[in-house]
């Protein structure tokens, strides 16, 4: 039994739909991080700190849920698409425009290498994401201080971030910071370059 091009497609538009629910809501995340660091230096003793602080953290976990969900039904993609009849044409990638952005026509067919890379990956690859899934649990106080990162950092370029200033938005001891960015970069939610540099994976 194979996969019909319709079934591929339903679930690759399911994907698209999960990106670019991720990508929203880490773009208000970062707005609303931004907002909040503003009003916590500004204003360190107001009472309405605590309830913004929340508020950002709960849309963080919101944020990092979205993107689990988005890596399983990719994996799922990926088997679907070993599923697949083999005489179908290749499907573009999850999490990519949908081939849409151009005036609502489909996008070319990919080549030899766009579609190695949008439908089956290597076993290799699979073996990692099963070692990925043993990431060590993160404590309250690191998802206070990933929801501070989420709000300052992206993906693109790493930056400088002070234990000292993660200190001061979160409210934790500056002893504890040093041990939550080490279990943050264990668990594969930020990348540590030189410096005291970070950036979202």
């Amino acid at each position: 039994m194979t996969l019909s091009s319709s079934t591929l497609q339903s679930i690759q538009q399911a994907g698209l739909g999960l990106y670019q629910a991720h990508q929203a809501v880490s773009a208000d995340v970062q707005a609303g991080g931004a907002r909040a660091m503003a009003q916590m230096a500004s204003q360190p003793f107001s009472p309405d700190n605590d309830a913004a602080y929340k508020k950002l953290l709960s849309l963080a976990r919101m944020a990092h849920e979205l993107q689990a969900m988005e890596e399983q039904l990719k994996a799922l993609y990926a088997q679907a698409s070993e599923a697949a009849s083999p005489d179908l044409p290749v499907l573009i990638a999850l999490g990519s425009d949908g081939g849409r952005g151009d005036g609502g026509r489909a996008a070319p067919r990919p080549d030899k290498a766009s579609a190695e890379e949008a439908v089956v990956k290597p076993a290799a690859a699979r073996k990692s994401k099963a070692v990925q899934g043993k990431k060590p649990r993160l404590s309250p106080n690191d998802e206070k201080v990933m929801a501070v990162l989420t709000s300052l950092l992206d993906r693109r370029s790493a930056r400088v971030v002070t234990q000292a200033s993660l200190a001061q938005a979160t409210g934790i001891p500056l002893g504890s910071i040093g041990r939550s960015l080490r279990n943050l970069v264990a668990a594969g939610s930020i990348k540590e370059g030189p410096k005291g540099a970070y950036r979202l994976v």
